[in-house]
């Protein structure tokens, strides 16, 4: 499964399709997913990974997420490529 190198979201599903953001020049990126990314630039340029923590864990909490998936979800985005 790819995932979001910001966020951590899948990058595709079966239940909310593709979730890939887009380039300049319109294609689809195979890094980064359209709440990150669009027309080839960040969304929130200026956001931290600790803010970026911080928002994933509102989404998961909100969606009711059993808290060891949020801990692991949580725990992995520092090591993606964004953050790197």
């Amino acid at each position: 499964m790819q995932q979001c190198q910001s966020c951590g979201m899948p990058l595709r599903t079966r239940r909310a399709g593709d979730c890939r953001g887009s380039d300049s020049d319109g294609s689809k990126s195979e890094k980064w997913c359209s709440l990150c990314y669009s027309d080839g630039r960040f969304t929130n340029p200026d956001c931290t990974v600790e803010e970026m923590v911080r928002i994933v864990d509102s989404a998961l909490r909100a969606k009711r997420m059993w808290f060891p998936m949020r801990w692991v979800a949580l725990r992995q985005i520092p090591t993606l490529e964004r953050w790197r």
